[in-house]
């Protein structure tokens, strides 16, 4: 393991992903709904979706739920806070 020196001011990145999501754009109450593409299991969906809501809300200090909606075919996410 190699330890480097202390560094002050360095920027913190913006947040990228693979996929864009709008959660930036959303403001509290809001929601949105991911639908799945043709022949794409819900669940696989879900495990997309959530964490990158999650790790979102992790860096920005926003709170998102995220839930799979069967009768929608996708998964909607809400930011709460």
């Amino acid at each position: 393991m190699i330890i480097n020196k202390i560094e002050k001011d360095v920027k913190v990145p913006d947040v990228h992903s693979r996929h864009k999501y709008p959660w930036d754009q959303m403001e509290i109450n809001d929601s949105v709904l991911i639908t799945a593409e043709k022949g794409e299991p819900l669940n696989k969906l879900k495990r997309k979706v959530g964490p990158a809501a999650r790790y979102y809300g992790d860096v920005s200090g926003k709170k998102f739920k995220t839930l799979l909606m069967r009768e929608e075919n996708g998964v909607r996410v809400w930011r709460l806070g």
